[in-house]
């Protein structure tokens, strides 16, 4: 196997362990068993944490023998990214949800790909739905029986 070897600063080293671990978060925050491909990459990453001097920000668990994240830099990256990436695409998958339910009870069952006609009218949707959103937010919701 060949090996890549990759000079890096500090600031891009430190860059780099917030990508891996906002990458493998992702990967894996929803599964009962983890991708160990990812997490192999993760702790190879982590592993150079100290000719890096990021030992504020990357610990060894001698207990479990990983590197993992410093809990305080873990919850501020958490903070910083996940929190607003999951707010933004919930409102954006709400929109697509609503929208295709609305295209549904217009056309029937969709097919995989819509026509020209159903998807101007997804988009046009998609637009009347978010334009309702930003205004009313989610109070004007509603299911009717």
């Amino acid at each position: 196997m060949s090996k890549v070897n990759i000079e890096m600063s500090k600031e891009q080293y430190e860059t780099l362990v917030k990508m891996v671990f906002l990458g493998t978060w992702m990967v894996n925050s929803t599964k009962l068993e983890l991708d160990e491909a990812f997490e192999d990459v993760r702790e190879l990453v982590l592993s150079k944490y100290k000719a890096a001097g990021l030992e504020d920000k990357v610990v060894y668990e001698e207990q479990m023998g990983v590197y993992d994240l410093d809990i305080n830099f873990e919850t501020s990256l958490l903070d910083s990214y996940v929190d607003e990436y999951d707010e933004f695409s919930f409102w954006d998958k709400l929109i697509e949800k609503l929208a295709e339910k609305e295209l549904t009870a217009l056309y029937g069952p969709l097919e995989e790909n819509l026509t020209e006609e159903q998807l101007e009218k997804r988009l046009e949707l998609e637009e009347k739905i978010g334009r309702k959103l930003e205004e009313t937010g989610i109070t004007q919701l509603s299911f009717d029986e």
